[in-house]
């Protein structure tokens, strides 16, 4: 899998570019290709997994839209909660739908959790969340609906 990387907001685009970072809006000239991102956070830090790794929980009957059939991608950084302080956080969670970016939560340092749900128009697919930590890198959770 390819993965780049905009160099001004964080996003990951998989496989291919689009013209512009549906996230901050740069250019694709703005995107540094690297496929190994997931397992150089992992071999830098193997020990920090227990609190990185995006812990994907999946509701097929979300009570927020319930009307139009929505599915609920219920996020949370760790088994053991990632920690938020000013100098060890998580920047941003970003949600992919067949490797196709339809969200992200951003954080501060202090004041939230680092959890996140994503309201899904779909409920079939490959799903992936990826994660942001300041310190440790990007981390990622595929799951199938």
């Amino acid at each position: 899998m390819k993965v780049f990387i905009c160099k001004i907001c964080g996003h990951l685009e998989f496989n291919s570019l689009q013209e512009k970072c549906p996230v901050c809006g740069a250019g694709k000239e703005d995107f540094v290709q690297n496929d190994n991102i997931f397992t150089e956070s992992r071999e830098k830090s193997p020990e920090a997994e227990i609190k990185h790794i995006p812990d994907v929980t999946v509701n097929k009957s979300c009570g927020l839209i319930p009307e139009e059939g929505c599915t609920d991608i219920i996020v949370r950084i760790g088994r053991t909660l990632h920690p938020m302080e000013e100098k060890h956080f998580i920047q941003f969670v970003d949600c992919y739908l067949d490797d196709v970016y339809v969200g992200r939560a951003e954080f501060a340092p202090k004041g939230t959790y680092p959890a996140a749900c994503f309201h899904l128009k779909h409920n079939s697919g490959k799903v992936t969340v990826t994660e942001n930590c300041n310190i440790h890198g990007y981390w990622k959770t595929d799951v199938t609906l």
